[in-house]
């Protein structure tokens, strides 16, 4: 009896920090004008003000539309319309002095305003195009990525 237990309790202890690693937001949506949807996984989901965004989501922007974005470090992204932006990774751990700011510029127009991490760790901040990979030596930064 104490063996099935103990499994239960190591698979929950195991599971819900998997899960709680895989719930961590890393910011939210503060603006919206027009459409956005959020792809997350295999779902697409409508952006709204307040949305919350976690690790490996896609943001779309319709045409016409545009959105905000706020990263809990303070990075600020807006994308213009008819934009696609992917959050490939994101560490923002002052404490154990951990950052990371990944993302890719996939199609559109994108203004990008340093937050802490850029501040902190400006190697930490990788800004991808389709073609190349921007370096951020700046606090702010206007990208027209053409399809």
């Amino acid at each position: 009896m104490r063996f099935p237990v103990s499994c239960f309790l190591l698979l929950s202890l195991l599971g819900s920090s998997v899960y709680a690693a895989q719930t961590d937001t890393i910011g939210h949506i503060q603006t919206i004008n027009g459409t956005v949807l959020i792809k997350r996984g295999t779902a697409t989901l409508p952006g709204t003000v307040g949305s919350l965004l976690y690790h490996s989501d896609v943001i779309r922007t319709a045409k016409p539309g545009a959105t905000g974005i706020v990263l809990t470090d303070g990075t600020t992204i807006s994308l213009g319309s008819n934009s696609e932006l992917s959050i490939r990774d994101y560490v923002f751990n002052p404490k154990e002095e951990k950052f990371l700011l990944a993302v890719r510029m996939v199609k559109g127009t994108f203004v990008y305003l340093s937050g802490l991490i850029g501040k902190l760790s400006p190697n930490a901040v990788q800004l991808s195009i389709p073609d190349a990979t921007i370096s951020v030596r700046g606090t702010k930064l206007l990208v027209d990525v053409q399809e």
